[in-house]
């Protein structure tokens, strides 16, 4: 879930007294800001790192990458919504970034106000077509293959062989399916896992539990695995769990 005060902000500017401005309108405004970045290399591993909720990023950076091709590398591992910052309006750099389907596109200079408001219609647009919001209590009716989710005023079932991923969020836990459907359900990572079969579900990270059945690879090189075309993170102290189970598969 998306919330507008703690919402924690990655930024990624590579001019330092903008990237300063940018910093502290954030922080006037009740956002975390987790990192400021200066390039997509530093900017990809604070993402690993500190699990940001939004990417706030110029277009132009130093170095090969720039903003768009970065956005492309972060959304390869794991979605994450996008502000695009550029000083340049013309038709190309918007339908390159336009591409990777941004929720917000600002163009400097900009004020606190202007800031706040591409912020706030940003999250807006995520709450209104994001995952469909659950609500998910001891109460709900649980099977072994499968799960009734209370979604609004209805009950509807997801079963287990379907989840691709899941994905801690705060006191939430993110359900990633087959059929590209996101379902928020109110308890932490740790209960969800107890909740899912052991012998099919495994934590490769302490924010991600992943269906064996659709994993494709393990990079512990990069540290990560890849499920049904996602990568996810893998923590060191997930990886020896990880390569014990896959040796007895």
């Amino acid at each position: 879930m998306f919330y507008l005060q703690g919402m924690k902000i990655l930024i990624v500017e590579d001019e330092a007294l903008f990237a300063d401005q940018i910093e502290m309108l954030c922080e006037q405004l009740g956002y975390e800001v987790v990192a400021t970045c200066e390039d997509a290399f530093s900017a990809l591993d604070a993402f690993h790192r500190l699990q940001p909720d939004l990417l706030l990023s110029d277009i132009n950076l130093v170095g090969e990458t720039d903003g768009i091709q970065l956005a492309e590398k972060l959304n390869s591992h794991r979605s994450i919504p996008t502000i695009f910052i550029t000083s340049l309006a013309d038709d190309a750099t918007f339908l390159r970034a336009s591409a990777i389907l941004p929720v917000g596109f600002i163009v400097k200079p900009f004020n606190q106000l202007q800031l706040q408001r591409s912020i706030e219609l940003a999250v807006s647009q995520l709450v209104a077509k994001e995952e469909e919001t659950v609500d998910f209590a001891e109460s709900d009716l649980q099977l072994a293959d499968s799960f009734f989710i209370k979604v609004g005023n209805k009950l509807e079932k997801v079963r287990t062989e379907d989840i691709v991923y899941v994905e801690a969020d705060g006191r939430y836990s993110m359900i990633h399916t087959l059929q590209a459907r996101k379902f928020a359900v109110r308890i932490p990572i740790s209960e969800m896992a107890a909740k899912l079969n052991q012998e099919q579900f495994l934590r490769s990270h302490r924010s991600y539990l992943a269906n064996l059945d659709w994993l494709e690879s393990v990079d512990t090189n990069d540290m990560v695995i890849r499920v049904k075309g996602q990568e996810i993170p893998l923590s060191k102290g997930f990886k020896e769990e990880v390569l014990r189970r896959l040796q007895q598969l």
